[in-house]
């Protein structure tokens, strides 16, 4: 999919800003792949190696898939991508953010184990 140069792309679409993919691509710790069908593009997925002093897992940073291309395997196609890279890397597979109310992610990721975690804010 990447053909131009980070200055030159012009492919957009109206529900996605794809400056955080030309941003990804140019990072080491960075993984993004693109499904596209007879030069249409279908969806994308964008996945970062989180490293800390306790952990490193893959983190899901952003999975999108087109209106018209929905529920035919795109996603499910982009996520197994990066699986595959997350077990060669024996990392955890972490999907963040996902809505109760958006059925169709959660019917996607209903093979995951449901973590939650504390969040703590420190108020001004």
């Amino acid at each position: 999919m990447v053909l131009e140069s980070l200055s030159s792309h012009n492919f957009t679409d109206t529900n996605f800003n794809f400056d955080r993919l030309w941003t990804a691509l140019f990072q080491d710790n960075y993984y993004a792949f693109s499904a596209k069908n007879e030069n249409k593009f279908m969806g994308i997925i964008i996945s970062r190696v989180n490293e800390t002093y306790f952990q490193r897992i893959m983190e899901l940073d952003i999975l999108y898939v087109l209106p018209d291309f929905r529920k035919i395997g795109v996603a499910r196609a982009l996520i197994n991508k990066v699986e595959t890279i997350a077990k060669e890397q024996n990392l955890d597979l972490v999907i963040r953010g996902v809505e109760k109310s958006n059925l169709i992610a959660q019917k996607l990721f209903k093979n995951y184990l449901e973590i939650n975690r504390s969040r703590f804010i420190k108020k001004a």
